[in-house]
C-alpha cells in the first residue's frame, strides 16, 4: 500500500476516471453531456486533493488500485483544494452545480455524525489483481487501530452486497437520489 503523495495524483485520477464512468452517483453529478471523461476527471482532481489534504489518499503497490478515505474530524484548509472543487464546478452546468449542492446537503444531513472514516472512492482497473483487497485490509486495519468506523454510501446494487459481505450495514436508504437510483448510507463498525 501507498500513502498518497502529489506525485500519485496523476494515477488516482486516472483510476478514478477508468472505473467510474458508469456510476450511477457520479452521473447524476456529471450529466450525460459535453466531455464526461474531463469531468470525471475534475472530480477526481478535486477528490484526490481534497483526501490528500486530510492524509486519506492511497494506491495500490501496483499503482492499479486507488482509495480515498480520510478521518472526518481531520480539518483542512488548502486555496489548492478550493481551486479544485471551483474548477469541478466550472466544468459541469449550472444547473447540476445546485442540483449537486442540494443532493451534497441531503448526504450530509443523513451521515453519522460521530467520528469514522469517510470512504469516498475506491477504483480498481481491470487485471489490478488483488489491489483492491490490499487497500480493504490496509483500511480495516486503520479503523481498527484508530477505532473509527467506516463510512460510505454506494449507489450500486452490486458494490452494496459485496460491502454487506465484508461486514457494512446499510443505516439509511435514500429511495430515489436521483434518476430513480437508490443511495445506500453504510456504516462498518468498530
Amino acid at each position: 500500500m501507498i500513502i498518497a503523495q502529489e506525485k500519485h495524483k496523476k494515477d488516482s485520477v486516472r483510476i478514478i476516471a477508468d472505473t467510474f464512468d458508469a456510476n450511477p452517483s457520479v452521473n447524476i453529478v456529471i450529466g450525460d453531456k459535453g466531455n464526461r471523461r474531463k469531468k470525471i476527471s475534475r472530480l477526481a482532481d478535486y477528490a484526490f486533493v481534497k483526501a490528500l489534504n486530510r492524509n486519506g489518499a492511497y494506491l495500490s503497490d501496483n499503482k492499479m488500485g486507488t482509495a480515498l478515505c480520510f478521518a472526518s474530524n481531520v480539518k483542512s484548509f488548502s486555496v489548492k483544494e478550493i481551486y479544485f472543487e471551483v474548477r469541478f464546478a466550472f466544468s459541469i452546468p449550472v444547473k447540476k452545480v445546485f442540483q449537486t449542492l442540494k443532493r451534497e446537503s441531503y448526504i450530509k444531513k443523513n451521515r453519522i455524525e460521530q467520528d469514522h472514516l469517510y470512504f469516498w472512492f475506491l477504483g480498481v482497473q481491470k487485471g489490478g489483481g488483488k489491489a483492491g483487497f490490499e487497500m480493504k485490509d490496509y483500511l480495516f486495519d486503520l479503523s481498527e487501530k484508530e477505532k473509527l468506523p467506516i463510512i460510505l454510501e454506494t449507489s450500486v446494487e452490486r458494490n452494496k452486497e459485496i460491502y454487506e459481505r465484508y461486514g457494512f450495514k446499510v443505516y439509511h436508504t435514500w429511495p430515489d437520489s436521483g434518476g430513480g437510483k437508490a443511495l445506500w448510507f453504510m456504516v462498518r463498525e468498530v
